[in-house]
């Protein structure tokens, strides 16, 4: 039996190599394909109507998390008729491979990446494609670094910042304001007080003081929060991966030894001071900012700030008015119709 397994295996090797790469154009294309840069092999699945020539790119939050989780039904129902979805797993996140890029976990190097998906998806559908990128929390600080480097913007037709980060000090400091004003409103009400009593003090205690150690705990607490507002549209994230772990095939384990490793990662504590918002002036394309009224994480205090210093001439910002941190599940049918306008006008 051992000596079958053997043989086998180089045979499969061999099969898959040989086997030809799809690049469909049709209304209900799939392929999934990975790009290879710099010790890294990323995973990249487009689903939809790649026949429209226009694809909006995920670009996920994390670091470490993974874009299986935006491919949802709602979106493929509601989205993927009219445009190419674009899936993209970072370097060291979901169903991505390569080495351990301990080294290589840096902000340039995500740019970098970005920029390569992009020139593979314009070699494999065309130069003539419209590229929308849409990047969602740590995405925000990706996707407005890529736009506020060399030429970069000049690769896309819009940028989309969905409850993003782009500015951590600014981020920290909105979340600490929005924990402490909304605690003791809810204290007030008598709603949940023993939770937001711990919250409220840690924030008081910490006002002015945002270091590595203090950034976790409030990142801890604003995911929190988000259980003790009752106006808020619930987001089970383990229910989630019930709903479409084994329907979608996401590689668990990958998944989850790919998001200790790059969430724990020692570059993390470089992002304590990187901030795009100096630089955002450079940024004169479309532009769609969504928030959720009640995102503790990004609060839309960093929406507000890109909004003023952008120099797009068409540029918008959402609220949410009953999500969290994760507007596309929180209310899809909203985000759908946000995305499908902004593409519909500015492909």
């Amino acid at each position: 039996m051992k000596t079958n397994i053997i043989l086998l295996f180089p045979l499969l090797l061999i099969m898959n190599s040989c086997h030809k790469e799809e690049i469909t154009v049709a209304t209900h294309a799939s392929n999934t394909f990975y790009v290879e840069n710099n010790n890294a092999s990323m995973r990249v699945l487009v689903e939809g109507n790649t026949a429209s020539k226009t694809f909006l790119l995920f670009v996920h939050g994390g670091p470490g998390t993974s874009s299986y989780f935006y491919n949802t039904d709602y979106i493929s129902q509601h989205l993927e008729d009219k445009y190419a979805m674009v899936y993209w797993d970072q370097r060291n996140t979901g169903g991505s491979q390569g080495t351990s890029n301990g080294s290589k976990l840096n902000l340039n190097q995500y740019v970098d990446d970005l920029k390569k998906v992009i020139d593979v998806l314009k070699y494999r559908w065309g130069q003539d494609i419209s590229v929308f990128i849409l990047g969602h929390s740590w995405g925000g600080l990706i996707t407005s670094s890529f736009l506020v480097t060399n030429d970069n913007q000049n690769m896309v037709k819009g940028w989309i910042c969905m409850d993003g980060n782009h500015n951590f000090k600014l981020n920290d400091e909105l979340s600490r304001q929005k924990l402490l004003t909304t605690g003791e409103e809810q204290i007030s009400l008598g709603k949940h007080v023993k939770e937001w009593t711990k919250i409220v003090d840690y924030c008081k205690a910490h006002a002015g003081v945002i270091d590595y150690t203090v950034s976790n705990t409030l990142n801890g607490f604003a995911a929190d929060a988000e259980e003790y507002i009752d106006d808020i549209e619930p987001f089970n994230p383990y229910r989630h991966l019930k709903d479409y772990a084994i329907k979608n095939k996401y590689p668990v384990m990958p998944m989850l030894l790919n998001h200790m490793y790059s969430s724990n990662a020692d570059f993390n504590k470089d992002l304590l001071n990187v901030e795009t918002s100096s630089q955002l002036y450079k940024v004169n394309i479309p532009v769609l900012l969504m928030y959720g009224k009640y995102d503790f994480i990004c609060p839309a205090g960093l929406g507000e700030d890109i909004y003023s210093k952008v120099s797009s001439e068409s540029k918008s910002l959402f609220i949410f008015e009953k999500s969290g941190h994760n507007g596309v599940f929180q209310q899809p049918d909203v985000f759908c119709w946000q995305i499908d306008n902004f593409l519909k006008n500015h492909k």
